[in-house]
């Protein structure tokens, strides 16, 4: 059966004989087609295939439009336009800000994690909050966190001894820590620059870092 160029067909099919005169555009409708095939753009095939009508061949616009980067458009007065596709410009990422209690550092280095604290503050369930100021040692590192004994001792009893040190509170027996060991990670306790830190998670304890304040709470 012989497919024929209806009107609208005519309105979204260009010529590639840039010469042509919208006469002779216009002198085609009815024409036979007689012929169509794939048309290509860098290798990728169109969906819309161009025809041959009297031996010259036409593309399809919206398909051509589209896949070079241009907007099509069509109006009874101005006929086809192509308009390029503006551009979004890219939105830089915004850099989050840092959190007021930083992450513990993931070395086997425990100076790296490193950090002064001049307010401590033990807050623990049903009990009054007691609080100590003076310069203290907070280490976390390899995801865990480590206060000095003097940290502690603003709080707990601490018992020295060889090659224990008992930490209490209220009279009770707390736990039994090295007093002389190196770091090793998930280690109980270790010195560091001649000062015995101690895992908090061991006291059942975690801390919370604001600026130079720790705040020492049930790890539950």
């Amino acid at each position: 059966m012989k497919k024929y160029i209806i009107g609208g067909l005519a309105g979204f099919l260009i010529a590639t004989t840039v010469s042509a005169h919208a006469e002779e555009v216009t002198n085609l409708i009815g024409r036979t087609i007689q012929g169509a095939f794939p048309f290509q753009i860098e290798g990728k095939t169109l969906a819309t295939p161009a025809i041959v009508v009297d031996g010259t061949s036409y593309l399809p616009v919206r398909a051509l439009g589209e896949a070079t980067g241009y907007e099509v458009s069509f109006d009874a007065d101005m006929g086809i336009s192509l308009k390029k596709k503006e551009t979004q410009p890219m939105v830089p990422t915004p850099t989050p800000s840092p959190s007021a209690t930083p992450k513990p550092q993931a070395s086997n280095d425990p100076g790296s994690g490193f950090q002064t604290i001049t307010t401590a503050i033990l807050s623990l369930n049903e009990e009054k909050a007691k609080k100590s100021t003076g310069e203290f040692g907070l280490i976390q590192v390899d995801g865990a966190q480590y206060v000095s004994l003097t940290t502690l001792s603003s709080f707990y009893t601490i018992s020295w001894g060889e090659p224990m040190v008992q930490v209490s509170l209220d009279g009770e027996l707390i736990g039994l820590f090295a007093s002389k060991s190196q770091y090793s990670q998930g280690t109980g306790s270790f010195t560091y620059d001649g000062t015995v830190y101690v895992n908090l998670a061991m006291l059942k304890l975690k801390g919370i870092v604001n600026g130079k304040t720790l705040v020492l709470t049930d790890d539950i």
